[in-house]
């Protein structure tokens, strides 16, 4: 009886904040982190344009350097599904603390406001540091997991291709939940209407890489800094 009291708390806290289909038995997988990461140049802007949360809406994340000495400021602004959809900019605001591991700053722990399971995993698998990069988020609570991936843009718009280098592709990474995250009519100025993750092409999940276009990023494979098994 006890035991099922404990498993029912635990549902009951872990969904009420976060999205019920992140929630899975076991442990956090142990994922790559970036190698020689420099938060300096991961700090800025981001637009997020996939996420495993369903029906997200103009999320941006802007990363500065944190009051205390090795710690950061994320910032994350949302504009709900009513108010992207009729173009108005009003939105949440939530400001997270990322703290960096020592001896490799790509692997962090991130503490949201409001989160009262607790502070999350935060690792950076991938990264260009000017057009694109890869996060993930997990969390540990008894016997269950929360895992949250991410695809980070400089710009709203994002090229299949470099979607699909974003997303984590690693022993007990649940890949098939990346959605695309709406970046159109989200009430910046001078902004077009698009949908999705910034393309019309939804490029594939965890199926085969898409191929190069000609677009105006420059997404040459060179650029991108890939991550190992680092702990």
């Amino acid at each position: 009886m006890l035991e099922r009291m404990l498993l029912l708390v635990v549902v009951v806290v872990m969904v009420g904040s976060g999205s019920c289909h992140e929630l899975f038995l076991g442990d956090c997988p142990v994922v790559p982190a970036l190698q020689d990461f420099d938060m300096e140049r991961f700090e800025g802007l981001w637009y997020m344009v996939e996420s495993f949360d369903h029906g997200e809406y103009c999320v941006t994340w802007n990363i500065t350097k944190g009051a205390e000495k090795g710690t950061w400021y994320l910032l994350e602004s949302e504009t709900s599904g009513a108010e992207a959809t009729v173009g108005l900019s009003n939105g949440d605001l939530t400001t997270a603390t990322l703290t960096p591991r020592p001896g490799n700053e790509a692997r962090m722990t991130v503490n949201w406001p409001l989160n009262i399971a607790g502070s999350y995993s935060f690792t950076v698998h991938v990264t260009d540091y000017t057009q694109m990069a890869g996060v993930f988020q997990c969390q540990e609570i008894a016997i269950f997991q929360r895992q949250k991936g991410i695809v980070l843009s400089r710009t709203p718009l994002l090229k299949a291709n470099l979607r699909y280098e974003g997303r984590l592709r690693s022993p007990g990474v649940k890949v098939e939940y990346y959605e695309p995250v709406q970046q159109g009519n989200c009430g910046r100025p001078h902004e077009e209407r698009h949908e999705g993750a910034g393309s019309d092409d939804p490029g594939p999940l965890g199926g085969t890489k898409p191929e190069d276009d000609d677009d105006e990023v420059d997404d040459s494979p060179g650029d991108i800094i890939r991550s190992g098994f680092g702990m």
